[in-house]
């Protein structure tokens, strides 16, 4: 078998994973068969990597040509062959593009492709030695209309739980350019489509436009919560149970949130890991306030003699604004009942990223220690809650772990995250790439200094100096098992 030159480029690339070229080419073959079209029919060049049948099939050889007739039927062995190319090299095409999407970080895209498969049996799958839940005769699809094809004007939809593919979704764009609205809009549809029964957490971090917006607002039913004038009702550091272990995780989870926010040195992290300990033990099995945490962090530097510093007056700003309501008027929420836009503008900017963390930190404990969202027979995912979160790009560098495992795990848990921020460059941070756990990318007018993290999110090859003049109202979009980006048009200026 001879495959095109691009091919051969591809595999070559692919060894940084440390996997031979032709166990590459064996998996794109499979992935290429497992997809319901059909590769294009087209005169490629052989001018590439030559694989001999034993090298490329192995022991293997009766499986694959079984595979290929039951996909195409009964075919002569020179027919074949040229199947098998054609299979061959779309797979190549499609892997390399995933490859591509995490940066050709050989570990990362091992994972990637390990939890796609997982995702592509959900009726086999199991999460702690049992079976996950299958509903017969329920329809848990979401299907949204995102807009119209810019040259075609046919109508585009997505579905956001398909199976095999993330549900989270990405859009980028500079001011005005239309994310925000295109955000909402998305919303607003997944609202409908689920008779009103999905709920949505939005953190408006900037100028309030989002819990202002009248028409959303009440298009969706959404609960304003504006802050500080109004709390939050959660607790944010209540648990399930508070036995030591719990206790420990939860303190080690408020010290990572505060250290991605305030910058505390070994010794200031050790300090709020004993002081919020401390406080759970006063609270007696119950969720300490953050008026609790700064009562036992003022009594520790009296003590011990310390200064006020950043940790300090970090927690005196938090206690002063008075954000959460207080655990001792109950430990429940109802943030997985109704839809919540959550005002931040008004508060200064350490403390808006303090709490969106907060409330990550609490939610995603109880989520994690729910089942995981039980599937249709056609294997979508129950969705039961989706958090957009706005100007997405204040969070992303902070390295709130937090945030990274919601984006990494809470899928199968039927959670969707919606990240809107200002360029694909922002989802391409130093310890983890957002991007490549997202399922629906949509770019819109954006400055992109990172060429590759572009190309990896959209295929193929986007000048970036052209995003920047993309008119009002379009975006650049890849859909599954496609190959190439298209134009989209979201909303009419």
């Amino acid at each position: 078998m001879n495959l095109l030159s691009e091919a051969k480029d591809q595999l070559d690339g692919f060894r940084a994973t440390g996997l031979r070229p032709n166990l590459w080419a064996r998996a794109s073959l499979g992935f290429s068969l497992s997809l319901e079209s059909s590769p294009d029919d087209i005169n490629y060049d052989s001018n590439g990597q030559e694989f001999t049948r034993e090298v490329f099939y192995g022991k293997d050889e009766p499986v694959f040509l079984a595979l290929i007739r039951q996909r195409h039927g009964s075919v002569e062995d020179g027919e074949i062959n040229r199947l098998a190319k054609l299979h061959v090299e779309r797979g190549i095409r499609q892997l390399w593009n995933e490859f591509e999407r995490v940066g050709k970080r050989g570990d990362e895209f091992i994972i990637s492709l390990l939890e796609t498969a997982s995702k592509a049996f959900p009726q086999t799958a199991e999460v702690g030695g049992s079976p996950e839940k299958v509903h017969e005769g329920a329809d848990f699809s979401i299907a949204i209309e995102i807009g119209k094809d810019a040259k075609t004007g046919n109508a585009l939809s997505y579905m956001m739980n398909a199976p095999g593919l993330s549900p989270h979704i990405a859009i980028m764009g500079r001011t005005r350019s239309g994310k925000t609205r295109t955000g909402l809009n998305m919303l607003e549809k997944i609202n409908f489509c689920s008779g009103k029964k999905l709920p949505f957490l939005v953190f408006d971090y900037a100028k309030g436009d989002i819990a202002g917006n009248k028409e959303f607002i009440n298009s969706v039913d959404a609960i304003v919560i504006k802050l500080p004038k109004t709390k939050i009702p959660m607790a944010p550091l209540a648990l399930s149970s508070y036995d030591d272990e719990k206790i420990k995780l939860a303190a080690r989870r408020f010290v990572d949130t505060i250290k991605s926010v305030v910058r505390l040195g070994p010794k200031q992290a050790d300090a709020c890991l004993r002081i919020v300990k401390e406080a759970y033990e006063r609270a007696e099995g119950s969720a300490p306030d953050m008026e609790d945490v700064l009562s036992v962090a003022e009594e520790l530097y009296l003590a011990e003699g310390k200064q006020p510093d950043s940790l300090l007056v970090t927690l005196r700003d938090f206690a002063d604004f008075q954000i959460f309501r207080s655990a001792k008027h109950g430990e429940e929420h109802d943030i997985f009942k109704k839809m919540h836009v959550i005002d931040l503008s008004s508060l200064p900017e350490s403390l808006r990223k303090i709490c969106v963390f907060l409330m990550l930190d609490r939610l995603y404990s109880e989520i994690m220690e729910r089942q995981n969202a039980p599937m249709d027979s056609k294997g979508y995912r129950q969705m039961r809650l989706i958090i957009a979160v706005d100007e997405a790009h204040n969070y992303l560098p902070c390295k709130q772990p937090t945030l990274e495992k919601f984006v990494r795990e809470s899928a199968s848990k039927g959670v969707a995250i919606m990240l809107m921020s200002q360029s694909p460059d922002d989802f391409d941070q130093p310890k983890y790439n957002f991007a490549k756990e997202m399922g629906l990318v949509l770019v819109f007018s954006c400055f992109v200094q990172k060429p590759k993290m572009l190309e990896a999110l959209l295929g193929g090859n986007v000048e970036p100096q052209l995003m920047s003049q993309l008119p009002a109202g379009i975006a650049k979009t890849r859909l599954p098992n496609s190959i190439r980006p298209i134009d989209i048009r979201t909303w009419i200026p």
